[in-house]
């Protein structure tokens, strides 16, 4: 049965396309955007195919068209009605068959490449963006508690108030059914939060969004212990007349704000690492050595990084981040030297690794330094003092 990626399914996605061995047949990457109906994401898919069709000749050709048939036939057999976007990796039998289609209650741009290896930026971007995160929708008489992952909703639980079966009469006075009420509304909020602490801490999620009625929701955050509170990202105020998915809408939103503002604050970091600590690097070529040697706790990527190409040596499998001068590899000094894709070359790296990366859209003082750079887990140094004691 097809269904929407998840996040977990998507990180071991982006782990296999990065793994994807580089061969002589293209390989197509193709995303769609699907929430502005067929016409505008079959444009690009076919204005695209008419280019390719004029540059591929030979084998080449053949496995381009097999790629392209094998998309068509998915997206016609395939594709949900509540996809907002696609991305499909597909490569023809000539270079070793290969396809993994995804899609997302979320849109990703019209955007179709051929390459050797697989491009990855707008999955990575996708899952640094979205992630996943909880919602408790309160109301004063009912709450549910809804996973959000990577846009896609699911409600995990249900509490409803039980109804009070007590009147207002002469034997109760309405002071103390107010204090009834009180205690009574104590008792729904601790219930909900401890199904939210079950629930969160079962699925290992690190966000929490409270949307709904504004006092529900405030007695609800004066109430969360102390581990809820910690990850709460916002609160999100709405009435028994909204509906569900604009609400789900709104905190999407909102939590897309407070991912930016933590990939901000790793930028800070990477910064402050290389002021004064030596924990980080910056840069195309400083950033692809760190990569080579293993030993990186996070990447950070400007959303404007553009770098010029790099180069790679197609028959001992050397890299490098300047732009070729010459066919010669300076490693093995064969003819076999082409250009190379340095923002895939890292988030490739990165990928085989299983390291996080943080796609940061404001970012100029990272721009200012070339638009790229990683945390270490321990100085360059100590790596290298490490790589030759392990030496022979």
């Amino acid at each position: 049965m097809t269904n929407l990626t998840t996040l977990d399914e998507l990180k071991q996605h982006i782990t296999l396309l990065a793994s994807v061995e580089e061969s002589d047949a293209p390989f197509i990457s193709c995303y769609l955007n699907l929430a502005d109906g067929p016409a505008s994401w079959r444009e690009t898919l076919n204005g695209r195919a008419r280019i390719l069709r004029r540059l591929l000749k030979g084998d080449d050709l053949a496995d381009l068209e097999e790629a392209l048939g094998k998309i068509e036939a998915w997206l016609t057999t395939d594709l949900l009605p509540d996809a907002k976007g696609a991305a499909i990796f597909v490569r023809g039998i000539f270079g070793g068959a290969f396809m993994l289609p995804m899609q997302f209650a979320v849109p990703l741009p019209n955007w179709i490449a051929i390459y050797p290896t697989p491009n990855i930026y707008h999955l990575v971007e996708l899952k640094d963006n979205y992630h996943r995160y909880v919602v408790l929708l309160a109301m004063p008489e009912r709450a549910s508690i809804l996973e959000v992952n990577l846009g896609a909703t699911t409600t995990r639980a249900w509490i409803n108030q039980p109804e009070l079966r007590m009147r207002v009469g002469s034997e109760w006075a309405r002071t103390h059914y107010q204090v009834h009420q009180a205690h009574r509304g104590d008792r729904f909020v601790r219930e909900k939060i401890a199904v939210l602490e079950q629930l969160m801490r079962a699925d290992g999620h690190t966000h929490l969004v409270l949307a709904g009625d504004p006092d529900t929701i405030r007695h609800v955050r004066h109430a969360l212990p102390e581990d809820l509170a910690d990850k709460l990202v916002n609160m999100i105020p709405a009435d028994e007349h909204d509906q569900p998915d604009d609400v789900v809408m709104a905190t999407l939103s909102s939590f897309i704000e407070h991912e930016e503002q933590e990939s901000r604050s790793v930028a800070e970091r990477l910064i402050e690492g290389l002021r004064g600590q030596n924990l980080a690097v910056a840069g195309s070529a400083d950033t692809l050595n760190a990569l080579l040697w293993g030993e990186v706790d996070t990447l950070v990527m400007a959303g404007g990084y553009q770098p010029d190409p790099g180069w790679s040596c197609t028959d001992c499998r050397a890299i490098g981040a300047e732009p070729p001068e010459t066919s010669l590899c300076p490693r093995c000094g064969k003819p076999s030297v082409r250009p190379m894709d340095i923002r895939e070359a890292l988030l490739r790296l990165a990928g085989q690794l299983e390291r996080p990366v943080e796609v940061v859209e404001q970012a100029d003082a990272l721009m200012s330094l070339g638009g790229v750079g990683c945390l270490l887990r321990c100085r360059p140094d100590q790596q290298t003092s490490a790589k030759q004691v392990m030496l022979p």
